[in-house]
């Protein structure tokens, strides 16, 4: 039973990498802002390397993995050749994780070594002189969450085998507007990932500590378009889980209720914290929202994330 399981798994998985490889984000580096080891859950990475310079140097591939509350720096390198391809579970596989998709391949991985953990992923090439040569996605099957999402690499289209390794700056989405569903329905939270000029703090092997601070900019509104005051902020540090009602206070929350609500959010930056060097430009929002299990089937239990865009 154990071993169909974790077969039906590993096929949904590499199931959902395979079409999210269709139209996927292209760069030397990129970024994945969400990656979970959870007990059970399979996250799965796919890269292919469309660069005609690279050799098959061990040292053609950096991942940067930030996990944890703490948002905890751990990177190691591997390889990609020339017109090469790769998918593999995030995880060790001693940790749940099953490996490469296709075992022969020649590739080197660089698996996340502990179970149960939540971040964001930076992965480069070191030794292309391109802005065009890496791809990729990240796949995630989570049956406890419900969670069954495919998503793109945010690229920054920069030439990382110089000094633009995690070089996100370009990204300067600070103006989010935060809606939820009725509380019966869905339950919503969103996971940011603080983003800026990441170099120093990589090339150092430092925790990235840019910081983010969220406003509700003095007001929260009902599902009628009715606003009540009252200014609340909400800090994260690297990355972090935001629910709306961190940008509400009590009386707020009670009078918005259970129906759903809107909140227009700014984020400012805030200053990193040593010996972390980075400045904030924008955050990366994903939106997760669970269904309730009194909606019933076949939504129920199921979790749907997506990116939220800046609102201008």
């Amino acid at each position: 039973m154990k071993k169909t399981f974790q077969k039906t798994l590993l096929a949904a998985a590499a199931g959902a990498a395979l079409m999210s490889a269709v139209g996927t984000a292209n760069a030397n580096s990129l970024l994945f802002p969400y990656f979970t080891t959870a007990t059970g859950a399979q996250s799965v990475l796919s890269l292919s390397n469309a660069g005609v310079s690279v050799a098959a140097a061990t040292n053609a591939l950096h991942y940067v993995y930030n996990y944890g509350t703490a948002c905890t720096h751990y990177d190691a390198s591997g390889s990609l050749t020339a017109n090469d391809i790769l998918s593999h579970s995030i995880a060790a596989t001693t940790v749940g994780g099953f490996g490469k998709v296709v075992s022969s391949d020649t590739s080197t991985p660089v698996y996340f070594p502990l179970a149960n953990q939540t971040g964001f992923l930076v992965v480069s090439t070191r030794t292309t002189a391109s802005t065009d040569a890496l791809r990729g996605s990240m796949a995630i099957v989570d049956p406890a969450s419900g969670l069954v999402v495919s998503y793109p690499g945010i690229d920054n289209a920069l030439d990382t085998s110089g000094a633009s390794e995690g070089d996100f700056s370009a990204i300067t989405d600070l103006n989010f507007v935060l809606t939820t569903l009725p509380s019966a329905m869905v339950t919503t939270s969103w996971f940011g990932v603080v983003v800026g000029n990441m170099n120093a703090d990589i090339v150092a092997g430092r925790d990235w500590k840019a910081g983010a601070n969220f406003t509700n900019n003095g007001n929260v509104y009902n599902n009628d378009e009715v606003a009540f005051s009252g200014t609340v902020s909400k800090t994260i540090t690297c990355s972090g889980a935001i629910a709306s009602t961190d940008l509400m206070n009590g009386a707020q929350a009670a009078a918005v209720g259970t129906n759903g609500g809107l909140v227009k959010t700014t984020a400012t930056a805030v200053a990193p914290t040593a010996p972390s060097t980075g400045t904030t430009t924008g955050v990366v929002m994903m939106k997760m929202q669970t269904v309730q299990a009194a909606v019933g089937a076949p939504f129920a239990g199921k979790q749907f994330l997506h990116r939220d865009q800046e609102s201008k």
